[in-house]
């Protein structure tokens, strides 16, 4: 694997922005400018991974274009939470900013990881359905966002009470966290070769989010965290990670997916997804309803919240529904004509094979005809040579030998119109001599 030097100096900053991350963490004491500067440090790891997967927009294998978009898409999400969290941070000196912008950009920022990599962009065959993977993409953007919003945004935008809040929203990360590592593990298993290693690469890189995530969580619960800190170390380490699995772009190659009925079975997989995420709504709904010591306007948020991301999350799986019935209808029609082409072909062999029978049966006919005017010729030259014959005889003899060369001529040109059907077909000359 050959790296191109941008990559190459991409990859160094990463890692010196890295380095100095560890020598700050261990030399400076917590105060308002190590914050700053630890909030900072993401953003510029991210702008270095952004920078890395920009290098592999113009691979044209398969779906790695569109994998790399979403990925960058991903990165863009995460790089504005962390802009947010230095804005927050700023803020905080003065007035107490709510944290809901930048979770609501780390939880789609996840949205497209598992996108991409539900995309199996290892597979030479896959992504023939576009623009339902659109649809399904935006369910799952919006089913994530309808959680969100109703286990974590309450206890902001209702009632700001951050002993709830946090439990839920980083419940939620660590939940996303989990799923996008068994989606990861999946596709490891279907791979082979230098896409293992790849997503080898991104296991460990979002085993590290999560774990970092976790150990945020609880540094903050304990009031020991603080930016630049060595909680932030895994976290960052996954970022240089990012920008160095990046340069793998251009040695990734999609395979035939050799499996039967793959892309079927991963579109009725999406489609039970998609249908649970629908039915989980109202279930959530309803054990809320039963939930003790949950204030009314938080009830009623979330009730209203449920109703509406349910007609919203209908209305997209109404446009799936009508995408699929046109792709039905296109294959309706297909699978007609394929039918009607399949009769013209059957009659067309038919035709064939009779023409066939039809030209072995001349064939033999010619044979059994041309033996007796073989016969009929000699006897009448045999005939015409008796001296004894009168002059009206003769005659009549030689009129027998032009009436049998005239029907040879015949079996001839039938013999070779059936070695040549293509040849114009010979017209007899002469008329028949009078009896």
């Amino acid at each position: 694997m050959s790296l191109q030097p941008r990559q190459k100096r991409l990859m160094a900053i990463a890692s010196a922005v890295f380095v100095l991350h560890l020598v700050v963490g261990a030399t400076f004491k917590p105060s308002f400018g190590l914050t700053l500067f630890g909030d900072a440090l993401p953003c510029v790891l991210l702008i270095l991974a952004i920078l890395a997967v920009r290098e592999n927009f113009r691979i044209h294998r398969g779906l790695l274009p569109l994998f790399w978009k979403l990925m960058a898409a991903g990165f863009f999400q995460m790089f504005l939470s962390e802009c947010y969290w230095f804005y927050y941070d700023s803020l905080r000196r003065h007035s107490n900013p709510s944290p809901v912008l930048g979770d609501v950009f780390f939880l789609l920022a996840h949205v497209f990881f598992l996108s991409a990599f539900a995309l199996r962009p290892h597979s030479a065959s896959a992504g023939r359905d576009i623009r339902l993977r659109n649809v399904d993409f935006a369910l799952l953007m919006f089913w994530w966002l309808a959680l969100y919003g109703y286990f974590a945004l309450p206890w902001q935008s209702v009632i700001q009470d951050f002993s709830k809040y946090n439990p839920a929203y980083y419940l939620l990360a660590l939940i996303q966290h989990l799923v996008i590592i068994m989606v990861l593990a999946v596709v490891w298993k279907r791979s082979s070769a230098f896409w293992r290693a790849f997503y080898g690469a991104c296991i460990l890189i979002f085993v590290l989010i999560a774990v970092g995530n976790l150990l945020l969580s609880v540094a903050i619960d304990k009031g020991l965290y603080y930016a630049s800190s060595f909680f932030d170390t895994p976290f960052l380490l996954s970022l240089v990670l990012f920008t160095i699995i990046a340069s793998l772009g251009p040695s990734l190659e999609p395979f035939e997916d050799k499996t039967p009925n793959r892309e079927l079975n991963q579109s009725l997989w999406t489609a039970r997804i998609a249908m649970l995420a629908i039915l989980s709504l109202p279930i959530i709904a309803i054990l809320g309803t039963i939930e003790k010591n949950v204030p009314a306007d938080v009830a009623r948020f979330r009730l209203r919240l449920v109703f509406g991301a349910m007609l919203l999350l209908s209305a997209l799986v109404f446009r799936k529904l009508t995408l699929l019935a046109r792709e039905l209808s296109h294959l309706v029609r297909l699978s007609q004509a394929s039918l009607e082409n399949l009769r013209s072909v059957q009659a067309q062999v038919t035709h064939a094979e009779k023409l066939t029978a039809l030209g072995r049966l001349a064939a033999g006919a010619a044979h059994e005809i041309s033996n007796p005017l073989t016969a009929i010729l000699g006897y009448s030259e045999l005939l015409a040579d008796l001296p004894s014959l009168s002059p009206s005889d003769r005659e009549s003899a030689l009129i027998i030998q032009k009436q049998v060369h005239r029907a040879q001529s015949a079996v001839n040109s039938l013999r070779n119109t059936l070695r040549n059907p293509d040849a114009p077909h010979p017209t007899l000359t002469g008329k028949p001599a009078d009896s």
